[in-house]
């Protein structure tokens, strides 16, 4: 608060980012020696920064292969296997960390976010994939069921209560009924970093949000139980699976499947 009151919040930010940047210089040097990489350029420092809040090559490279591998297995594991989407979104695809690891599979992959950094630096160098800018705020500009397949990990971890469910919504839009929507969340693995006040919120399945003036930004933070979850979803969405601390590229968040509904949809088989 006292370097926000003096002005000099944004500036010592960047120069904590500089610092820690210049700090793992030797590491990315030495990743970049011995890693079998996929031929697809790296995002410079600044990008990876703002995304995975890490200068290192290594945290976005291997945390964005085992995001796109514990999405692979939770639909796997429910007879959803890849190869059966004709279409996927990245919502909040950042600068390609997950998105580039589709690259090779026979799915038309497409991603979106709200910084437009981001996005122009996926579609100068991400050709396999289209990607678009969209506002913190819904609508998004595609069709209804234009997507078989949707995943947002790490984004409603960041998105405050008014933003929730008018997300949820805008994405069962824009996902064809019967399809699946995957997200990650702040769940109990982070109760620790809750007052007490806020824990006992947590526990009655209210949504937990601190920082919410800053929407969209890592500062901002959103915890949610499986319940709070479910309640944020529906009716939208029936939950399938919820694992906790399963989202292997963002951990310790949970991972949780839900399924599109259809107009004769119950709640039989939801979790």
């Amino acid at each position: 608060r006292s370097f926000a009151g003096a002005g000099l919040l944004e500036p010592t930010r960047r120069l904590r980012d500089t610092l820690r940047a210049i700090a793992w210089v030797p590491h990315n040097r030495r990743y970049l020696a011995r890693a079998v990489g996929d031929s697809l350029p790296i995002p410079p420092v600044r990008l990876r920064q703002l995304t995975t809040a890490s200068p290192s090559i290594e945290w976005f490279m291997e945390s964005g292969r085992a995001g796109a591998d514990a999405i692979r297995d939770l639909l796997d594991a429910h007879d959803q296997p890849l190869s059966r989407q004709r279409s996927l979104l990245d919502f909040g695809c950042g600068c390609g960390r997950v998105l580039r690891h589709w690259a090779g599979d026979q799915i038309e992959a497409e991603g979106c976010d709200y910084n437009p950094d981001l996005v122009g630096w996926c579609r100068d160098r991400l050709p396999f994939a289209t990607v678009a800018t969209n506002r913190l705020e819904p609508p998004l500009s595609y069709d209804p069921g234009r997507f078989d397949l949707a995943y947002a990990l790490s984004v409603f971890t960041h998105l405050p209560e008014p933003l929730q469910r008018p997300w949820a919504e805008e994405l069962a839009r824009v996902i064809s009924p019967g399809g699946h929507l995957i997200v990650s969340t702040h769940g109990a693995a982070y109760r620790g970093a809750l007052t007490p006040e806020e824990r006992t919120r947590y526990d009655a399945g209210e949504l937990v949000v601190q920082n919410a003036a800053e929407p969209g930004s890592n500062r901002c933070g959103v915890f949610a139980s499986p319940d709070a979850v479910r309640q944020t979803f529906a009716p939208w969405f029936t939950v399938q699976a919820h694992l906790a601390e399963g989202a292997k590229g963002n951990p310790p968040q949970d991972l949780v499947l839900l399924r599109r509904t259809r107009d004769d949809d119950s709640d039989e088989g939801a979790v």
